[in-house]
């Protein structure tokens, strides 16, 4: 199913007032939550013009576990539909991320070259994100309204720990990308969900999560989820819940959760949530594919109680130093190479021709829209993406061609159908991507 265009929501981080340039940072870390319930001395609804979670008392915490359930396990109570979410307590402590990484210098000194993504922390859906070198970025952000939500650039990767519920069968075989936030003083998020499963550990500072099952959509005020996108955000504000435009989210329960750094939270693809973090704040965040089949074949022989770094296991987008692009909110292209695969065998064919390549791209991308047709555009697009593919001009490409294809090709044709989260490198005299 493609996963393109998905909307990446990014924090909103609280209101600070801004002098001479220099934004005051929030740095407390004793907030209480859950809220405490105020009971109102007036006519006016329990939490009305409160935060969200003071509408009414939560469900209860967040399923907890003090090691991370086998992958079979977790697949079984957690992560196949009917979603539930958990947190691991300390499931990635051994990673050296949770020492090195509470030290600016360090991060700096060791990955500083490394370019990053970094937004404002007011969020304005129109604006696209600033690249930029990791150093700049720490020099600067406890004094400009900045954070960082970015690929978690290669090097790193080699000091964040993969908790070993991922380590085999098609969680392992299906992670997508790793992101890496970091930001200064208190921070919040609007209430969203996202199109893909994520396991959202946290490296430095506290993190609040409220919770809501995908079920009460109605009930939360929602944009209108784009084209393509498996994500959405409400448009409700979260410091001020104004029930008498909108008197259903009292009827809305909620979980809630607390993380410490070495804690990890699994937020399921489609699952409401909205965070709150205190502090200098260091995160890294795993995100997989949600599907509805798990092959655990490989399982019997892995080792999954052995160390593994997330620089030992398979990423299909990532980042290292000098790439043009930092991929993030692409499709899985794994399942792209199985879609084109499976097209061949429904026509009964060995080769991929341009006509099957058209059946796919109709029903990938023109069909998601009742309405839409094949244009002028989109038979343009058929011809570019794939030609990426026969560049042999032979006019097919044959299934073991498609079964031994470079990743790196399917990922060209993703970034025709989608668009980057961020800008490419400056000076770059190539503009393949950006004319899209």
């Amino acid at each position: 199913m493609l996963r393109a265009v998905r909307t990446v929501l990014m924090y909103l981080l609280i209101s600070v007032p801004v002098l001479n340039t220099s934004v005051t940072k929030d740095m407390r870390m004793d907030a209480v939550f859950p809220p405490v319930m105020q009971r109102s001395d007036s006519d006016l609804p329990v939490g009305h013009l409160l935060p969200l979670g003071y509408q009414r008392e939560p469900e209860g915490p967040v399923k907890e576990y003090t090691q991370p359930l086998a992958p079979t396990e977790f697949w079984e109570q957690h992560a196949r539909d009917p979603y539930v979410p958990l947190v691991y307590r300390q499931a990635i402590a051994k990673a050296p991320a949770v020492t090195n990484w509470q030290s600016d210098e360090y991060i700096r000194e060791k990955y500083g070259d490394l370019d990053v993504l970094v937004e404002k922390k007011h969020e304005d859906r129109l604006a696209r994100p600033k690249r930029m070198p990791l150093s700049e970025f720490l020099d600067n952000y406890q004094d400009e309204d900045w954070y960082v939500v970015s690929l978690l650039p290669d090097p790193m990767r080699a000091e964040m720990q993969v908790p070993r519920s991922l380590l085999c069968g098609t969680f392992k075989k299906n992670i997508l990308e790793s992101n890496l936030w970091l930001s200064a003083g208190g921070t919040k998020s609007l209430l969203h969900y996202d199109a893909d499963h994520n396991l959202h550990c946290l490296i430095s500072g506290r993190k609040d999560f409220i919770m809501i099952d995908s079920k009460y959509d109605d009930l939360l005020d929602m944009a209108d989820k784009k084209q393509f996108s498996g994500s959405s955000f409400s448009h409700l504000d979260m410091d001020s819940i104004d029930l008498l435009t909108n008197p259903h989210v009292s009827e809305v329960p909620w979980t809630w959760a607390t993380l410490q750094p070495g804690d990890c939270i699994f937020i399921p693809a489609g699952y409401f949530h909205q965070v709150r973090s205190y502090g200098r704040s260091v995160a890294a965040t795993i995100m997989w594919s949600p599907l509805n089949y798990f092959d655990d074949t490989d399982c019997a022989t892995t080792d999954i109680a052995k160390y593994a770094a997330l620089s030992e296991v398979t990423v299909q987008w990532t980042y290292k130093k000098g790439d043009k692009f930092i991929d993030m909110g692409y499709m899985n292209v794994e399942m792209m190479r199985d879609a084109l695969l499976n097209v061949t065998k429904f026509k009964n064919s060995t080769k991929l021709t341009k006509e099957m390549f058209t059946y796919y791209y109709e029903s990938a991308v023109v069909d998601e829209d009742e309405d839409k047709e094949v244009e002028e555009e989109d038979l343009k697009m058929i011809d570019r993406m794939f030609g990426i593919l026969d560049k042999d001009e032979t006019g097919y490409i044959t299934r073991q061609g498609l079964e031994s294809l470079d990743i790196e090709v399917l990922k060209d044709i993703a970034r025709l159908m989608d668009e980057s989260h961020g800008p490419v490198t400056e000076n770059d005299e190539d503009k393949t991507h950006d004319e899209l």
